[in-house]
């Protein structure tokens, strides 16, 4: 299975060519994007290069500002300034590291789509359907990445061309109800615009699968705080309910029996609608997320590979190892509560670790940044969980169209089936399934801002743990970077309560 690499563009563009088995990376070359933009595999190139800022998401956004943020796991402080402590402990500062790279990265992003944008219609692509696809890849990564901006920030600069300096400092910020409807028009726009699947090199493109789940999820967050538009909720189910009829269409419309086989390298572009690409070689196209997890000292093969992870103050909490039912098969995959440490002698730690992406098989691997998995921003299952979530709410409780869509996933998971009785009954199954089956994936947190469950999920958690806080509805949006606070004093308005 070839996966699709997506290498840097962004002012200076950056030329790779790569494809697996394994890597033949042509020799890099810089020219500016004034004479870049002439043939047809330029736009290729730059498309794919819209594809590559990607690659920060997994640790930036669904490891430090969403699986650090929610109750899966348990953060002290170790005496130095850590990003996570401010993030798991609510003491968000402006100036934190995190927050300034990664909304770089998602105007990045954007700006390389609009840049690819407004580009395009001046070069000759054969067949005309490239043309399509191409602009279609563009616009929905561009509004994907605002997706994420407005759930994290909320008012956000909303960029849709290229733009100068100055006219950079001359964009406010935008009320969230807006940015949301820039996004949703840009994917109902091209929904159908994409192929259902790829072959060869293109196999990790976004396919109208994924445009419509990412959609689907878009209206579901846009039903709850802070736009509350409850009407959103039937779009929502219409665009599920279109996947989920297709099902068995596709490898990644296909119920993956066995939850185990999601997870590892051999299994990249499977499984999943829609994954960040990543191949180990040393060419930089590798990925740092398993090593947030990696702990210290944990006997393997890959005894070069250093941690990233502080297992003194960063832990999985207990509180996520107990829910768990002792039955469940998806603990085994996802974390490992006793392992062997290389010290000398050897002994066992019985530090939890998060093992769901730390592929224990490779020998090769020599660094820290360089793992192959991919990283599934979109599976099956949560296509299935959110439609489930709809007919909950749309039929004011569940039904067994629901009731069936919920066991499924439990029976994957080696549990018995369940039959809540009531709507808020079979909201709180949802929500228990949403954070065993994605744990580690960075969905939890998201899904509990959406569902307004944050603050009273967290409060309870803070008071069972014996943690002397709480939080409240300023909580649920990060800090603006202070850097771009600062750049023109005056154009944007700080976050309330930071």
């Amino acid at each position: 299975m070839k996966k699709i690499i997506f290498p840097v563009l962004i002012g200076i563009i950056s030329l790779s060519s790569c494809s697996k088995n394994f890597l033949n990376q042509t020799p890099t070359s810089s020219i500016t994007v004034g004479s870049f933009y002439k043939s047809q595999q330029d736009i290729q190139q730059a498309v794919t290069g819209v594809y590559a800022s990607l690659r920060d998401w997994p640790v930036d956004i669904y490891w430090y500002l969403s699986e650090i943020r929610s109750s899966n796991y348990y953060v002290t402080a170790d005496g130095a300034q850590r990003d996570w402590y401010d993030y798991s402990n609510f003491s968000d500062n402006s100036s934190d590291q995190t927050l300034y790279t990664a909304w770089q990265s998602l105007y990045q992003l954007i700006n390389r789509a609009n840049t690819v944008l407004q580009n395009i219609d001046n070069i000759s692509i054969t067949p005309a359907t490239l043309r399509t696809q191409y602009k279609a890849e563009a616009r929905f990564l561009r509004a994907y990445a605002y997706f994420q901006l407005v759930r994290l920030w909320g008012n956000v600069p909303l960029v849709t061309k290229v733009i100068s300096p100055t006219e950079g400092i001359q964009i406010g910020q935008s009320a969230p109800a807006e940015v949301y409807k820039f996004i949703t028009s840009e994917m109902n726009a091209i929904q159908d615009s994409l192929p259902a699947v790829y072959t060869g090199s293109d196999v990790g493109r976004a396919t109208k699968w994924a445009v419509k789940g990412v959609l689907a999820k878009v209206y579901l967050t846009m039903v709850g705080n802070p736009i509350n538009q409850a009407d959103k909720e039937d779009s929502a189910q219409v665009l599920l309910k279109q996947i989920i009829d297709n099902e068995g269409s596709t490898a990644d419309l296909t119920f993956t029996p066995n939850y185990a086989n999601l997870f590892g390298y051999k299994n990249d572009n499977l499984h999943n609608i829609f994954e960040v690409q990543y191949v180990s070689g040393g060419l930089g196209e590798g990925s740092t997320y398993p090593s947030q997890n990696y702990p210290p000292g944990l006997n393997t093969s890959l005894v070069s590979v250093s941690s990233l992870l502080f297992n003194s103050s960063v832990q999985v909490s207990n509180d996520l190892i107990q829910a768990y039912n002792p039955n469940d098969l998806r603990f085994n995959v996802t974390i490992d509560t006793s392992w062997l440490n290389n010290y000398s002698p050897a002994t066992i730690s019985n530090i939890p670790f998060y093992k769901k992406f730390v592929d224990f098989g490779l020998t090769t691997l020599t660094s820290y940044n360089d793992w192959p998995e991919n990283f599934p921003l979109l599976r099956y299952a949560d296509v299935l969980l959110m439609y489930a979530e709809t007919i909950n709410d749309l039929s004011g409780g569940p039904t067994a169209t629901a009731t069936a869509i919920l066991n499924r996933i439990r029976t994957r998971a080696g549990l018995p089936p369940i039959a809540p009785a009531s709507k808020s009954d079979f909201a709180l199954a949802l929500e228990n399934e949403y954070r065993l089956e994605f744990a580690d994936e960075g969905q939890y947190w998201f899904y509990l801002l959406r569902t307004n469950r944050a603050i009273p999920v967290m409060n309870a958690w803070f008071a069972a743990t014996g943690q002397n806080k709480t939080i409240d509805a300023h909580n649920l949006l990060y800090p603006i970077p202070q850097t771009q606070i600062d750049i023109y004093p005056g154009l944007y308005t700080q976050n309330n309560g930071y």
